[in-house]
């Protein structure tokens, strides 16, 4: 009888751990997403020139160092 409860305990264990791993990879897919969007929107933003670059009103015989 102990060994029986023994199995189950062991088996629910398990079944908590892979429930675990398979959260953190969600979490992990979820976390890649976010990342390759915020790349391409900087280099959305590089291209309107609100990030870095050269700006509109910068002296032209000085640029800016990028």
């Amino acid at each position: 009888m102990e060994q029986l409860i023994s199995y189950f305990l062991f088996l629910i264990f398990l079944i908590f751990i892979v429930m675990y791993i398979v959260k953190q990879i969600r979490i992990s897919r979820e976390l890649s997403l976010k990342d390759t969007t915020l790349e391409n929107l900087e280099e959305e933003l590089k291209k309107h020139k609100l990030i870095g670059g050269r700006h509109k009103r910068t002296n032209k015989k000085n640029p800016p160092i990028v």
